[in-house]
């Protein structure tokens, strides 16, 4: 039956990368007649589902100028050894292909003139997942780009499923760096060793109580308006770099070390996760712009609501185990207020970065001075997680 099941998935396939292969004589002689180098200016992969092709993955791309046909490769891994050809001389600017459920797959697009580049999924198709986003791809101010399957970013990982855990697996992950404090570890465990059995696991101990104490940092209890949570949360952004300097400095040796694969998360994955991407990318000469960008990605790809519905189905809380949430004190807020928690406004992400800038004179100043990532250190890095 399976068999049968894969046939019909490759007929249908192959059925609709005929028809989008297709184009007009005047296109094909447009496409001959071009002879400078195509510049790919974007590239993207994310998941669709087809009619005929539930489990599919679209590959898009734009180029600068002009238009190229383009062969389109894919592999297990970003390795040029590794990659297969599934189709030659496409044109148009968009590809379908299957899609593998068991395995992270990544398409190399090749322009028949011009230099070819890699794309993976930026977030992981993950059952139990939340916000696990691979922070490859992304272009350097040198023309560069990240790799792909080096870096992981995530937010709460304790929903993950068997097959999540065998999908994980297989990315061969060497640090597992967790930001959230030992309330949130307890309320939330991560059964890291379901997936990552050999990895390092990089945690501090500290309390999110103590935060939200009358000394510490964010106050719920004092929120009351959309202004007031905004004032408190560009606060705690201004001390985030600060107050997780020391988890954030061995995060960085590790990665100078070539301890890769490495994954970091915290609860939502966009706050001290978020901070600790802002960083590793600005050290690999990411552009500001595009930091931010990737910042803001969250409330795009984020479902909170379903979040909620599976902690619930998980917990079955009741309201006294609410009140010990290690961010009860969220729930209680209005719900403008809330949303600003909630949310990624960049406004945030770059809060951090003034802060930085008015302390060090720049964020990576920063990262030299407080995270004693020497010279050599920066070269290294971008030598493991850069290509051309």
């Amino acid at each position: 039956m399976k068999n049968i099941i894969q046939s019909y998935k490759t007929i249908a396939l192959s059925s609709l990368l005929f028809i989008s292969a297709c184009n007009s004589p005047l296109e094909q002689t447009q496409q001959q007649t071009q002879q400078q180098p195509a510049s790919l200016s974007e590239l993207t992969l994310v998941a669709q589902e087809q009619p005929f092709l539930q489990d599919s993955l679209l590959v898009s791309w734009s180029f600068a100028e002009g238009n190229t046909p383009v062969d389109i490769f894919i592999a297990d891994a970003p390795d040029a050894s590794a990659k297969k050809l599934i189709a030659r001389g496409i044109t148009g600017n968009s590809y379908l292909l299957a899609r593998d459920t068991d395995q992270r797959q990544y398409v190399f697009v090749q322009p028949q003139q011009g230099e070819g580049h890699w794309v993976g999924e930026r977030v992981l198709p993950l059952q139990g997942g939340f916000n696990f986003r691979d922070l490859g791809g992304y272009a350097t101010t040198d023309g560069k780009h990240v790799k792909w399957g080096k870096i992981y970013r995530s937010g709460t990982m304790v929903d993950l499923t068997t097959d999540d855990y065998a999908y994980l697996g297989k990315l061969n992950l060497s640090v597992m760096c967790d930001f959230r404090s030992r309330e949130e570890l307890q309320h939330e465990p991560t059964a890291w060793q379901s997936f990552a059995p050999q990895a390092k696991y990089l945690v501090v101990d500290y309390s999110m109580r103590d935060l939200i104490s009358a000394e510490g940092a964010l106050r719920f209890d004092q929120v009351k308006t959309t202004a007031d949570a905004q004032a408190m949360f560009k606060e705690f952004y201004r001390q985030g770099p600060y107050r997780f300097k020391g988890q954030l400095s061995e995060m960085f040796d590790d990665l100078a070390a070539g301890k890769a694969p490495l994954a970091f998360n915290c609860s939502a994955g966009k706050d001290r996760t978020g901070m600790a991407a802002a960083l590793i990318l600005t050290a690999l000469d990411v552009p500001r712009n595009v930091v931010v960008e990737d910042y803001a990605l969250t409330e795009k790809v984020a479902d909170f609501g379903a979040r909620e519905q599976m902690r619930n189905a998980r917990n079955k809380p009741n309201i006294s185990d609410d009140k010990q949430a290690p961010h009860a004190g969220i729930a209680a807020m209005p719900v403008e207020a809330r949303q600003v928690f909630m949310g990624s406004d960049p406004m945030f992400i770059e809060a951090m970065f003034a802060e930085l800038e008015k302390n060090h004179g720049s964020a990576m100043n920063f990262i030299r001075e407080e995270l004693a990532v020497s010279e050599t250190e920066l070269q290294r890095l971008r030598e493991l997680y850069v290509t051309n």
